[in-house]
Parts: structure tokens; C-alpha cells; sequence
């Protein structure tokens, strides 16, 4: 059985008190990251966001603020990260601008075409049945919405290496194409160990 007090473990899923305090530091730490690549988009005017995985909720946060227009959609599997992200954009939420909802992937519980744009940042080497799981972004995505990924990118041989699921970017492009998507980008220079993919349906 795998010890819930695992940093590991509590990456994929944070639960009880240990989980809590990794959703603070990662909304802390990682958050910055996201904002800072996004500050680079265009989002469209009236845009639908679901960010995957949204952990503590921090990220929606921000998008929140700089996005005014745009209504959000946060997923996660942890009771704990649901409850922090809606605590923390309870404003939002009662504004009817977000939504927060419980859910574990591969399947994502919203109707076909529905999002401007899918956001998955950090989660990505947890998903179980990547492959349907990719199938499924493309299914809630509207026609031209795209996926965007921003990852870490351990170094080849290391021990994080050996454990994710997609271990470099040629793996990121074929996994994206056997899932229908197109216009597939990546980018390595964002950040040094941090990959970007971007991919259009």
C-alpha cells in the first residue's frame, strides 16, 4: 500500500492535513510559474477556461482577476483541493463566474464542445488512461480550442524520469495526434526542467 504521507503520493492526490499543506505550497510556489506564461496569451473575450487538476484553486485565482470576461471551470479529484480552491475564489463562485467541481480523470463530466481552452499544469504524469484522457479534452474542446501543458521535464535517467508516464516531447506529440489533436507546439526554453505543450483541436 502507498504511504498517503508521500510527497509523491500527495503530488497525485493530496489528502488528510499533509495534503492540505501541499496545496498551500503548491499554490504558493507553481502558481507564479502558470501566470507568467499566461501573460504571453490572448484570451478570447467570453472565453470558457477548465483548468484540469486544479488543486488548491490559486491559479483560477488569478486567471479570475486578469480575465474578467471569462467564466472558469476548475476539476480536481481531492476532497481537500476542492474545498481550499472554492474557499479561496468563494467570490467568484458566488458571482457565477467559476465553478469547482470533483471529479477524477479520465472522464471529465461537462457535454462536447464546450471549451475555449483546457489547461493541464502539473498534472498531466498522473492521469490514469492518458491516452482516453487526452481523448477526452478533445471531446469538451470547441472546434480551433486548444490544450495547453505546462509540465516539469525531469532530465533523462533521473529518478522523476523513471516514473512519469511521458518521458519526452516526441511522446507528448504522438500521444496528442493519436488523440485527434492538431497544430501540436512545444516549447522547452520557458522554463529551465519545464515543458510547454500546446496543442489545437
Amino acid at each position: 500500500m502507498k504511504s498517503k504521507f508521500k510527497l509523491s503520493t500527495q503530488g497525485a492526490k493530496p489528502e488528510g492535513l499533509i495534503g492540505k499543506i501541499v496545496g498551500h505550497l503548491m499554490n504558493r510556489f507553481q502558481t507564479s510559474i502558470y501566470i507568467d506564461y499566461f501573460s504571453h496569451l490572448t484570451i478570447p473575450i467570453n472565453a470558457k477556461i477548465l483548468d484540469i487538476g486544479c488543486g488548491g484553486g490559486k491559479f483560477l485565482n488569478c486567471l479570475s482577476k486578469a480575465s474578467k470576461n471569462s467564466t472558469l471551470y476548475g476539476l480536481d479529484h481531492s476532497p481537500e483541493m476542492v474545498k481550499l480552491a472554492r474557499r479561496i475564489n468563494q467570490k467568484a463562485i458566488e458571482q457565477a463566474r467559476m465553478y469547482i467541481t470533483r471529479s477524477s480523470m479520465p472522464e471529465i463530466p461537462f457535454e462536447n464542445s464546450t471549451f475555449d481552452l483546457v489547461t493541464a499544469l502539473e498534472t498531466v504524469q498522473f492521469w490514469p488512461g492518458i491516452d482516453l484522457a487526452f481523448q477526452e479534452v478533445r471531446r469538451v474542446l470547441k472546434n480551433n480550442g486548444f490544450l495547453l501543458i505546462i509540465n516539469r521535464f525531469p532530465k533523462e535517467g533521473s529518478k522523476w524520469w523513471k516514473r512519469v508516464q511521458i518521458k519526452n516531447e516526441k511522446e507528448y506529440i504522438q500521444k496528442l495526434k493519436k488523440s485527434g489533436f492538431n497544430s501540436i507546439a512545444t516549447d522547452l526554453n520557458f522554463k529551465n526542467s519545464w515543458i510547454v505543450v500546446e496543442a489545437i483541436k
